[in-house]
């Protein structure tokens, strides 16, 4: 397998890299799934990596897409998420972060994003993140100017464990400054004995947290725009099957549906009910 992958040259070679679903969602949430996808098209080779490794977790958020799905149908809310592998271009970093696109993940080496050209880079950004994130601020941007109470939440999922090292959570809930969304959240994760047993086994800002550089998007269309946000994290070995997605996504939105009235009715500026 050749280490360096074609190019196709032109963004607009590249399908869409985000499909929107419910966009009309009525729904005080917005959700984003930014890894859901482990695609690489054709012409990049797999990046070198054999079809065993873009199967792997260091490709995409296994499991995250089918319960951001769901939970998007629980609570009629729109869900963007994107269509292309993060070893492409990783949609929740700054395109300037040196993970933006890796040369190693973990314990792999990825040989087709080795010494990328700038115009390489120039042409993923152009395709891939600009596409993506534009979309996610127009449906916010839509929603706020008509008034809608919006929140914002990125779901994804997270290894067992990580160079070796278990990890005990089952859930984490990320948040930076503003911590309204996610210490309602913990609150109710910690109180749900059906959940797990010990504080644990429920993550604040773990197995990541935004000081690792992972909140670009919720920082981007969250924080900025002064709306509650914060990330989902589900491990995801507890994920991997349909009943286990949808028994997630429906314990997500069991807390959540409270946790947003709560919410916006403390705060008015964001809380205009049609």
């Amino acid at each position: 397998m050749s280490d360096a992958p074609s190019s196709p040259g032109d963004s607009e070679d590249f399908e869409s890299p985000f499909a929107l679903h419910n966009g009309s969602g009525q729904s005080p949430l917005v959700l984003v799934c930014e890894h859901a996808s482990n695609y690489i098209p054709a012409h990049y080779r797999g990046l070198g990596l054999s079809l065993e490794h873009q199967q792997r977790h260091i490709a995409w958020d296994m499991g995250a897409l089918a319960v951001a799905m769901a939970m998007s149908e629980l609570l009629d809310a729109p869900l963007v998420h994107a269509t292309y592998s993060r070893l492409l271009l990783d949609l929740n970093r700054p395109l300037d972060a040196d993970d933006s696109i890796v040369v190693h993940s973990e314990d792999t080496a990825i040989p087709g994003n080795r010494s990328l050209e700038p115009a390489e880079r120039a042409l993923r950004a152009a395709a891939i993140y600009h596409p993506f994130h534009d979309a996610v601020a127009t449906l916010i941007d839509a929603r706020m100017a008509g008034g809608k109470a919006t929140a914002v939440l990125s779901i994804h999922s997270f290894t067992p464990s990580y160079h070796g090292v278990a990890r005990p959570w089952h859930i984490g809930v990320l948040a930076e400054h503003d911590r309204r969304l996610a210490d309602d959240l913990l609150q109710v994760f910690r109180a749900d004995s059906g959940l797990c047993v010990g504080d644990n086994q429920v993550g604040d800002n773990q197995p990541y947290a935004p000081i690792n550089g992972v909140y670009h998007s919720m920082n981007r269309h969250g924080q900025q725009r002064g709306l509650a946000c914060a990330m989902i994290e589900l491990r995801n070995d507890l994920i991997a099957h349909t009943n286990t997605q949808r028994a997630w996504a429906e314990r997500l939105c069991a807390a959540l549906t409270p946790a947003l009235e709560r919410l916006h009715s403390s705060r008015p500026q964001h809380a205009m009910h049609r």
